[in-house]
């Protein structure tokens, strides 16, 4: 039996629970959407869109109207609007910056670079990465996201990794591709495709200074593995060119119970 083959008499039962579920993975979509300004109707039209291109992907050679509208309970003509205005999706685009970060610490020790020049210059490191950026234009993203300062000609790093600025389209880029693949990591291992690493550890009963405390623990000891993951790939990335990626990351979340 599949995931999508429940017998009638569990539906009502599943559904509640599956309700309970969806409302805390919502919550925080909503709050984001209404800080960003998006109306109700944008997120569910988003919503439609992906529930037919996931029936679409598990139909397979099978994917008509009638097929997708059984499977998602949308109408036929929802169905047939939404074929018929798929967007295509928006293109992939290189991690530039944080690259750019990674290969100055990897090649630089995160030394200081004078900002021109034809070799060991930062517009050097810049065009290594990008040959269709200026590198100023990098400079000034860095500059504004307070991961390097300029000063007397040269180009100092302030940080062992690149942090978008806060509330940056680069910011909500990454929040959508992180998020969206922990929790695709997620699902998958609820729903037996190949278990993937995916843990957590989560208590409550404690005081907020216990949890503060945890959380530096944490940030110490999780600090040195990314950046020895970063490290790491970027020696297979400049000398391979396969078709797979990845993304490994943590998060830490405090919370005070009312």
């Amino acid at each position: 039996m599949s995931h999508l083959d429940f017998p009638v008499y569990k539906k009502c039962a599943i559904n509640t629970f599956m309700e309970n579920i969806l409302d805390r993975l919502f919550r925080p979509v909503a709050r984001l959407a209404i800080a960003k300004g998006l109306r109700f109707a944008e997120v569910a039209e988003s919503l439609r869109r992906s529930y037919i291109d996931v029936a679409r992907d598990l139909a397979g050679p099978d994917a008509n109207v009638s097929k997708l509208s059984m499977m998602t309970g949308l109408q036929r003509r929802d169905v047939t609007r939404l074929l018929e205005s798929q967007v295509s999706a928006e293109p992939k685009t290189p991690d530039q910056l944080p690259r750019l970060v990674a290969r100055w610490l990897a090649q630089f020790d995160g030394a200081p670079l004078p900002q021109h020049g034809p070799d060991a210059s930062f517009d050097a490191l810049a065009r290594s990465i990008r040959k269709d950026v200026h590198p100023r234009s990098m400079l000034d993203a860095l500059i504004a996201a307070g991961t390097v300062s300029v000063y007397a000609g040269e180009v100092n790093l302030l940080k062992k990794a690149h942090v978008p600025l806060e509330g940056s389209d680069e910011q909500i880029r990454y929040l959508g591709e992180n998020i969206g693949d922990h929790l695709a990591t997620a699902v998958g291992n609820v729903l037996g495709d190949t278990p993937a690493y995916d843990l957590a550890v989560h208590y409550n009963g404690l005081s907020v200074e216990a949890v503060k405390e945890l959380e530096e623990l944490w940030r110490i000891r999780m600090g040195p593995v990314l950046r020895e993951l970063n490290a790491r790939a970027l020696e297979f990335q400049e000398n391979e060119n396969g078709p797979a990626r990845f993304r490994g990351g943590g998060y830490f979340r405090l919370e005070v119970e009312e």
